[in-house]
């Protein structure tokens, strides 16, 4: 990984150096010549790396002088880091005393003359260092001068990341040529009736080589519509390796309980499960087991085998038979490579997609040929089309086919070369985000907005200085390394559509291969004796520390140890205070859950850090310190239940851009000082309650704010200066935000609803108040909308059919006694045009409308009228009446009018409707419903 960390560096860092070495040789009256000669020799660095880079991969000795090289470049950018935070603070009239002497003592050189700049780097302690560091730099050049002489590459082709025209991504999700074994995996698991294996519990077991499509497979019988039939309880854990019984116990908990276990016994664990599980049929998955060790696994098979109903299953997938049949396998399903033609289609389908059909039939011998390459795994004929998607010519087609990475002994037998191979092509800076991503642990589920703060904390995203520039460019990042299939199992924002990704993994074999690159940089630590001991390499820059049993060993924060991370994520884990002390150079600090109850205020000596989670601990109060981490980016304190509030120097994180607080008391104190801090992205929520400080008005300036916004406002009234504050926040105007919650609790009056008034821009909107204003009407891009607690609507409710791109809708504890007609515009039937009534709505629900008794229905002659009402909910899919208690009687005929669309029914907890449709109960009007697909009835 050296060679793209150092190429990304070295690029951003050379004129921000020259920079500082101009500043301080004008200082001194000294000539540029020190500037322009550094200048010139981190341009030729840089121009030779792409040469290194190729050799490094036979050759030992290069990948040392990468490595040395990489260092230096850490070095460089914490002296550099340094520079911009004394500069940050006088401009802020922050600067301390040592700050105000040291430019005193600049002051007296320039006063006297008779400093000549060499002694001036030697008093000054930035110019000092970069001076030793310029020295460094010479003596790595100087080595390639002697002994690699590589060769430069002048093209500047590969130095500027080319956004791809076409962002869709391809998510074949579809296994191709295994339709054979989903079958016969499907007959595993579900028994024919009568038959030896319907009564037992059974496990059966997925094998074969990484790659093959073992996970897709088990995903893909796990979600049948059969599964959900005929098993009342179905869970799926990541085991990977090592085996850890407690955590495989804990998932299995929260799979059935909906809710994180509390528990750290392994023996309480298997209890609760126990009782989890008695009597019920259940389908446990558990993708990726390793362990061969029996005893890790036979206290939670005893206790699954003997507590579950019959005909319960447990599904292993694992790339080792023997671990299949350590797991007491009684069904063994062993995956073959694919067929060439299986492959091809795999990667025609990634390769072709949005190419001319012409272009796409010059390519299809060749990519036959390449089809060949992929030895019947799966996962090379996606990687490999991820790689040719961006290929235009036969030409750069037949030179993939040429490449050198195939002959590699060392990955020849294995998925790295196609990996490799799409490696190799991407630009420094995405080589760089896609490595890192080895601190991550295998099967975990990424955050891509999150993963794109990290990235920006570690310097990876460069920007001019746009606001959200940074942001942007890590998503078109994600997005080129997700179209080439270094990512998979996408999870959509539902909102914005299938091209923008929310969550997503990596393959354990793409991991594997980041790993590859980052040996001796990355280092996700275990719970095991070498990693007690503190036994790794000391340069390790990225520490990410699993959850331990029991305490960590003080040797493993000695200052050899972390003098050198650039990242420290330690989850769920108790930590020693004095750590803060030892993290100089961290720029990523991830504590979340580390049951801190104090931050200590040598958290403010940590000038480098960019990204700070202190979610899920019991703070009750930050630091003031914590201010002055000037180039913080992301503050995340997220469900920290007993934290007070922000600390109140907040103006000074200039540089804050994603400030995360959901999960925190009602009462949480926003201090003043918050308006100021203009480059705020993300605000998850805000609160505003009589008797506190807080004041809408503090939004007034954030108008960069995006994403999701909660604002919750408890008792307040329609005095004048809440109205005021509620006018300052300015809704209206901030265009970017896409998802908005507004609950007004206790609230008297109306004037602060109203001044609330959002952007039309608004995507998602869920509104809980007592009153419900007009504006709502006017927010025409709505895809969702929920509507809670309202008790006078004064007929904006009837308005909603209006919108005309909603397409979820759910009303929640109104306080209503019927739903009429003139919901769906149907006042008259007799109407000139057909009404259109909610045109894309595709999800309605009435949730807890516990006055709700009736429902009006079209009558019998409308219903044969198609003409006046052919518009009627013309794309319902889904329909949810749940809790409402006194509700007697469907609309029958209305639905009927649904029924080319409407899918799924279901009725919870409605004891009318219950009693009156449900099939197994004789329910006398079980046949007006009985043309829906998929009816729900509990």
């Amino acid at each position: 990984m050296a060679d793209a960390a150092v190429l990304m560096l070295l690029s951003r860092l050379a004129p921000k150096l020259e920079k500082v070495v101009r500043e301080e040789a004008r200082l001194a009256f000294n000539p540029n010549d020190e500037a322009q000669k550094l200048s010139s020799k981190l341009k030729k660095i840089q121009q030779v790396l792409m040469d290194a880079e190729q050799k490094a991969i036979v050759d030992p000795k290069v990948r040392s002088w990468l490595d040395k090289l990489q260092d230096i470049s850490y070095d460089i950018e914490e002296v550099l880091d340094k520079w911009d935070l004394h500069n940050l603070k006088q401009e802020s009239g922050d600067a301390s005393e040592s700050s105000h002497q040291l430019h005193k003592k600049v002051s007296s050189f320039l006063q006297s003359g008779f400093y000549r700049f060499k002694q001036s780097v030697v008093r000054h302690p930035v110019a000092r260092n970069i001076h030793k560091l310029n020295k460094r730099l010479d003596l790595i050049s100087k080595e390639n001068e002697d002994e690699f002489k590589f060769i430069p590459n002048l093209s500047r082709e590969t130095q500027d990341f080319r956004r791809i025209i076409s962002t869709s991504i391809v998510d074949v999700s579809k296994i191709h040529g295994r339709d054979d074994d989903l079958k016969l995996l499907i007959k595993k698991l579900l028994p024919e009736k009568g038959s030896v294996l319907e009564d037992d519990i059974h496990i059966v077991s997925i094998v074969g080589a990484g790659g093959m499509g073992k996970t897709t497979l088990a995903q893909l019988a796990f979600n049948d519509n059969t599964m959900k039939d005929h098993f009342g309880i179905k869970i799926w854990v990541c085991v990977s390796h090592p085996f850890d019984e407690i955590k495989v116990a804990k998932a299995i908990l929260e799979a059935v309980d909906r809710e994180s276990p509390n528990l750290s016994q392994f023996e309480s664990l298997l209890q609760s499960i126990k009782d989890s599980i008695s009597g019920k049929r259940f389908l446990l998955v558990l993708d990726d087991v390793w362990t061969e060790d029996d005893t890790m696994w036979k206290p939670l098979h005893i206790t699954l085998m003997e507590n579950g109903a019959p005909g319960s299953r447990i599904l292993v997938t694992t790339r080792n038979r023997k671990v299949a049949e350590i797991m007491g396998s009684t069904q063994m399903q062993l995956l073959d490579p694919l067929s060439d033609p299986h492959c091809w289609s795999i990667l025609s389908q990634i390769a072709f997609h949005g190419r001319q059909e012409g272009d796409c039939e010059m390519l299809k011998e060749i990519g036959r040929e390449m089809a060949q390459k992929c030895k019947g795994m799966p996962l090379a004929a996606k990687t490999l089309g991820g790689l040719l998607r961006f290929k235009s010519s036969l030409q750069e087609w037949k030179n993939v086919l040429k490449s050198k990475v195939w002959e590699m002994d060392e990955v020849r037998t294995n998925i790295f070369p196609f990996i490799a191979l799409s490696y190799n092509e991407l630009h420094p800076a995405v080589k760089r985000c896609f490595s890192y991503c080895a601190i991550f642990p295998k099967d975990f589920l990424i955050n891509v907005d999150d993963l794109i703060r990290i990235w920006m904390a570690h310097g990876f995203l460069t920007s001019s200085g746009i606001v959200g520039e940074m942001e942007l460019k890590g998503r078109e990042y994600f997005e080129d390394l997700a179209m080439r299939s270094f990512f998979q199992d996408f999870e959509f924002d539902a909102l914005v559509g299938d091209n923008r990704v929310e969550w997503c993994k990596m393959h354990d074999l793409v991991h594997d291969f980041a790993q590859s690159l980052t040996n001796n940089e990355c280092l996700i630590a275990q719970n095991d004796v070498e990693t007690q001991n503190g036994a790794w390499d000391k340069n390790i820059r990225h520490l990410n520390l699993l959850k331990f049993e029991g305490k960590i060993s003080m040797d493993l924060f000695s200052h050899s140890q972390t003098r050198k991370l650039c990242s420290f994520m330690c989850t769920e884990n108790e930590i020693p205070l004095f750590l803060f002390s030892h993290l100089k150079r961290v720029k990523l600090l991830n504590l979340n859950d580390c049951k801190l109850k104090d931050v200590p205020m040598e958290i403010g000596d940590l000038i480098h850090v960019r990204y700070l989670n202190l979610g899920r601990n019991s703070i009750e109060k930050l630091p003031e310190s914590i201010c002055d981490l000037y180039n913080l980016q992301t503050l995340n304190l997220t469900k920290c239940w007993s934290l007070h509030g922000l600390p109140q120097g907040i103006e000074k994180l200039v540089n804050l851009r994603h400030l995360l607080v959901d999960g925190t008391p009602s009462r949480f104190e926003f201090t003043q000082g918050l308006e100021k801090l203009v480059n705020l992205q993300t605000l998850d929520r805000f609160g505003c309650i009589r008797g506190y400080d807080n004041k809408l008005g503090y939004l007034k300036d954030l108008n960069q704010l995006g994403g999701s916004l909660t604002i919750t406002i408890i008792f307040l009234d329609d005095a004048y200066d809440f109205v005021s504050e509620a006018e300052k926040a300015d809704l209206k105007n901030k265009s970017f935000i896409q998802h908005l919650t507004l609950e007004c609790e206790e609230v008297e009056g109306f004037g602060v609803i109203v001044a609330l008034q959002p952007s039309p821009n608004l995507l998602r909107l869920d509104f809980i108040a007592s009153y419900l204003p007009n504006w709502i009407t006017t927010l025409i891009n709505l895809r969702e909308l929920k509507i809670g607690e309202v008790e006078n609507e004064n007929g904006v409710l009837h308005s909603l059919r209006n919108l005309p791109f909603l397409e979820e809708l759910t009303l929640y504890d109104l306080q209503v006694e019927s739903l009429s007609l003139e919901f769906f515009g149907l006042t008259t039937v007799a109407t000139s045009k057909p009404p259109s009534a909610f045109p894309k709505l595709m999800h309605f629900c009435i949730q807890y409308c516990k006055m709700l008794e009736e429902w009006d229905d079209i009558g019998d002659e409308e219903e044969e009228e198609d003409e006046t009402i052919i518009s009627l909910l013309p794309c319902l899919q889904r329909l949810e009446i749940l809790l409402c208690w006194q509700l007697k009687v469907l609309p029958h005929r209305l639905l009927r009018k649904a029924a080319p669309s409407l899918q799924i029914l279901t009725i919870g907890s409605c004891p009318y409707l219950l009693e009156r449709y449900s099939e197994g109960r004789g329910g006398e009007d079980w046949d007006k419903i009985a043309h829906i697909q998929n009816v729900y009835i509990r």
